[in-house]
C-alpha cells in the first residue's frame, strides 16, 4: 500500500526549503570566501610592498646594516656597508662577521649575541680599513632578529665615527698635556717658592732684629719701611702659588683682626716711588670718625689694592690718583665702599665690560704701550667677590676712572674709640694740590680744628717756601713730596718745627699735629712719633725653654737665635738630621725647630728616626720650619712625624706664640 500523497507533499516541502537553504548558505559562503581571499591578496600585496620597500630602505640607507645568523655569518648586508668595508663585488654574504674587522679581540660577536638576549640594543666599536687603506672605527647599535620567537642573529646598524674617535684622542692629549704642564708650573712655583723664602725669611728676621736695636727715627723708619716692603712681597709670592686654586675657584680667605687705614697706607707708601714719577698728588683719605679694627683677610685685601691702585697709575701719565673710602658702621659691620680714582687715558663702555675678564685689557695696544698682563683686574674680582662684595668701574675716555669695590666687614670692638684730638687748634692749609688740601682740611675739621687763614697757629705747607699765612704761625709743617732725609734739615733751617712725607699717613699726620701744639725739643720728622702699639719688642717670655735647632741655612740660623736669645730661651744649633738624632738621643730638649731639607739627612728623615727612639726623647715636640708653603708641604711634614708646622718666611710673633703654647701644653697645629 503506497504513501499517501500528504505525505510525499511534506516530503517535497521539506525537500525545497532544505534546498533553498543549502543554496542560500552556499552563496553566503561564497561571499565570505571571496571576501576573505580578497583580504589575502591586499595583505600579500601590502606585504610585497613593504618587503620592497623594507628592501629599498636596506639598500640604499646611509648606515651600515650588517645581519647575521646564530653562528656569525653574514646573511644580508647594505651597499653602504660594502663601500665602506671596501668590500663591493666581493659577496659578504656567508662571511664571518669578525673577519670583517682588526679589531684584536677574537669572540667578540658571541659575547654580544650573549648581550642582546638580556639588553634591547648593545653599543660596540670595532676597527677596519677603509677604502682609503686607512684605518677607521665603527660604531655598531646590535639588537636580535627574531621570527615567530625563535632568535634567529643579529642585526648591526653601524656608523662611521673615525672623526670623532680622532678628536677624542686628541682632546685626550691635550688634557695630558694640560696636566702635564700644570703639573710643570706646579713644581716650578714650588721650586721657585723655596728659594724665593729662604732669603726672605732672613730679611723679614734680621729686619725685625734690627727694629729691636736702638735706632734713631730716620732709621726705624727706613728699617719699617723695608719690613712692610718685605710683607708686601710675601704676600705677592702667595699670591702667585694661589694662582691655581684661584683658577680652580677654591680661592681660601683668613679671618684676622687688623687695622684697615694701615692696610691702605703700606699699599700707598709701597707704591710711592712709582707715583711721584708719574702724578703731582697720590692720597688716601679714610674718614677719621670710621672704626680701624675690622676682622677679615688683610693679605687678600692688599692684593686687590696693589692691583687696582698700581693699574690706576700704570694708566695715567699726571693729574692724580686718589684712594678713598667712604661708608658707615652699624650692628657690629662695616659696610664699606672703596674707590680708587685717577685721571688717566680712561675707557669707553665697550672697553671697560672686558676688563675684569683674564688676560684683558681695554685695547690690545695698553699691553705694549704701558705692559702687564691683564690678569690683575680678574683676579681682583675673584678675591672681593670672595669676600661678599662687588666690584665695578665708571670711565670717560681722556678724562679717568673710578674703580669702586665694596666691602661689609665685621668690627673688631677691641679698637679705641673715636675722640677729638684737635680741639680749637687754629690751622692755615697753604696746600697747592687741591685734593690734598680737600683731605688734609676733612682731618683736621673731623678733630675739631678750625680751617682758618688768619691768626693761625699751625701753618701746613706742600713746599719749602713760606707764604705770607706762615709768617705769624707759632708752628710749621711741611707735606713733602720729596721722600730724601736731607728734606728734614732743609725744612728746619726754612723755620719748619715738622716734616712728613707724600701719601700722607692719617695717624702720623694726627699725631705730629698733636705734638705741634706744645714746643717740640727737636725736628719732628717721619717715624718720630710711631706708637708703641706699632711695634711691640720680643720679650724674655720663654725664660727655661730648651730648643734644639737643626737648620744649615746660616742667615735663617741668626734670625731664629736672635729670637731665641732674646725670648730667654736656652738653645743649641746643629746643621743637619743626623745631628739632630743624635742630640735629641742625649735629652734635654723641650722642642725641635726643624728644617726640612738639610744636607747629610733631611728633616723628614730625621723626625721618623726621632720618632722610633723610645721613652720621652721619642715624643719631644718637632716645629717643621721649611721654604715650603703648600698644603702638600704641610702635609708630608705632619706625616714624617712632625708636630707643627711654620712657613718660612715667618713673623717673629708667630714663633713665639707657638713656642709659648707649648711650653704651657695648649699647643695645636699651625696651618
Amino acid at each position: 500500500m503506497g504513501m499517501p500523497l500528504a505525505a510525499w507533499i511534506v516530503i517535497a516541502g521539506v525537500v525545497v526549503i532544505l534546498l533553498v537553504g543549502g543554496v542560500r548558505a552556499y552563496q553566503g559562503l561564497r561571499r565570505d570566501l571571496l571576501s576573505q581571499t580578497k583580504l589575502l591578496q591586499d595583505s600579500l600585496a601590502s606585504e610585497r610592498h613593504l618587503r620592497e620597500r623594507y628592501g629599498e630602505l636596506f639598500a640604499n640607507a646611509s648606515d651600515v646594516i650588517l645581519q647575521t645568523n646564530l653562528d656569525g655569518r653574514l646573511v644580508a648586508a647594505n651597499r653602504a656597508a660594502e663601500l665602506l668595508l671596501d668590500r663591493v663585488g666581493t659577496g659578504l654574504e656567508s662571511q664571518f662577521i669578525e673577519d670583517l674587522f682588526t679589531t684584536d679581540d677574537p669572540g667578540w660577536y658571541f659575547d654580544v649575541l650573549d648581550q642582546v638576549r638580556y639588553s634591547e640594543t648593545v653599543r660596540v666599536e670595532r676597527e677596519f680599513i677603509g677604502q682609503d687603506g686607512a684605518g677607521k672605527t665603527l660604531e655598531l647599535s646590535c639588537r636580535v632578529l627574531a621570527d615567530r620567537g625563535f632568535e634567529t642573529g643579529i642585526q648591526a646598524i653601524g656608523r662611521d665615527i673615525t672623526e670623532r674617535v680622532r678628536l677624542q684622542q686628541e682632546l685626550e692629549r691635550a688634557r695630558r698635556a694640560a696636566e702635564s704642564n700644570a703639573s710643570a708650573k706646579s713644581m716650578f712655583l714650588a721650586n721657585m717658592s723655596h728659594e724665593i723664602r729662604t732669603p726672605m725669611n732672613g730679611i723679614l728676621g734680621m729686619t725685625r732684629l734690627l727694629l729691636e736695636t736702638p735706632l734713631n727715627s730716620e732709621q726705624r723708619d727706613q728699617a719699617s719701611t723695608i719690613e712692610h716692603s718685605a710683607e708686601a712681597l710675601l704676600t705677592i709670592l702667595n699670591d702667585i702659588l694661589d694662582l691655581s686654586r684661584i683658577e680652580a675657584g677654591k680661592l681660601e680667605l683668613v679671618r684676622e683682626s687688623f687695622e684697615l687705614p694701615t692696610v691702605f697706607e703700606e699699599v700707598m707708601e709701597l707704591l710711592a716711588p712709582m707715583a711721584r714719577t708719574k702724578v703731582q698728588e697720590f692720597l688716601f683719605d679714610f674718614p677719621p670718625a670710621l672704626p680701624r679694627r675690622y676682622f677679615g683677610d688683610a693679605g687678600r685685601l692688599r692684593q686687590v689694592l696693589l692691583n687696582l691702585v698700581g693699574n690706576a697709575l700704570k694708566f695715567t701719565e699726571n693729574g692724580f690718583v686718589e684712594v678713598r673710602v667712604k661708608g658707615g658702621a652699624g650692628d657690629g659691620f662695616g659696610e664699606l665702599v672703596v674707590e680708587v680714582a685717577d685721571s688717566g687715558i680712561g675707557m669707553t663702555a665697550e672697553q671697560a665690560g672686558r676688563l675684569f675678564q683674564p688676560f684683558e685689557q681695554a685695547e690690545p695696544g695698553t699691553q705694549r704701550r704701558f705692559g702687564g698682563t691683564g690678569l690683575g683686574l680678574a683676579l681682583s674680582k675673584k678675591i672681593v667677590n670672595a669676600m661678599g662684595g662687588e666690584v665695578g668701574v665708571h670711565s670717560l675716555p681722556g678724562v679717568g676712572s673710578v674703580f669702586t669695590f665694596t666691602l661689609r666687614l665685621a668690627i673688631d670692638g677691641s679698637g679705641p674709640e673715636f675722640v677729638p684730638r684737635l680741639s680749637g687748634l687754629r690751622v692755615c692749609c697753604d696746600i697747592a694740590g687741591a685734593r690734598l688740601r680737600e683731605v688734609v682740611e676733612r682731618w683736621l675739621v673731623a678733630h675739631g680744628a678750625v680751617v682758618a687763614a688768619q691768626d693761625p697757629e699751625l701753618w701746613i705747607a706742600d713746599r719749602l717756601a713760606p707764604g705770607p699765612a706762615g709768617a705769624g704761625a707759632a708752628r710749621r709743617l711741611l707735606l713733602s713730596r720729596d721722600p730724601s732725609p736731607r728734606v728734614g734739615g732743609e725744612a728746619e733751617s726754612a723755620g719748619f718745627a715738622g716734616w712728613l712725607r707724600q701719601p700722607v699717613r692719617q695717624r702720623e699726620f694726627l699725631d705730629t699735629v698733636e705734638a705741634l701744639r706744645q714746643p717740640a725739643p727737636a725736628m719732628l720728622g717721619p717715624g718720630a712719633l710711631a706708637r708703641q702699639s706699632e711695634f711691640v719688642p720680643i720679650a724674655a717670655t720663654l725664660q727655661g725653654m730648651r730648643v734644639l735647632l737643626a737648620e744649615d741655612n746660616r742667615v735663617n740660623q741668626k734670625v731664629v737665635i736672635g729670637i731665641l736669645k732674646r725670648a730667654g730661651c736656652t738653645f743649641s744649633v746643629v746643621e743637619n738630621g743626623a745631628l739632630a738624632l743624635e742630640a735629641i738621643r742625649k735629652g734635654g730638649f723641650d722642642v725641635v725647630l726643624m728644617d726640612c731639607h738639610m744636607p747629610v739627612m733631611d728633616g723628614f728623615t730625621a723626625a721618623g728616626r726621632i720618632r722610633d727612639l723610645e721613652g720621652s726623647a721619642g715624643r719631644v715636640p718637632i716645629v717643621a720650619l721649611t721654604a715650603g708653603a703648600l698644603a702638600e708641604d704641610r702635609d708630608r711634614c705632619l706625616e714624617a712625624g712632625m708636630d707643627y708646622f711654620l712657613a718660612k718666611p715667618f713673623r717673629a710673633d708667630d714663633l713665639l706664640n707657638l713656642l709659648g703654647a707649648l711650653q704651657q701644653g695648649a699647643a695645636q697645629v699651625v696651618a
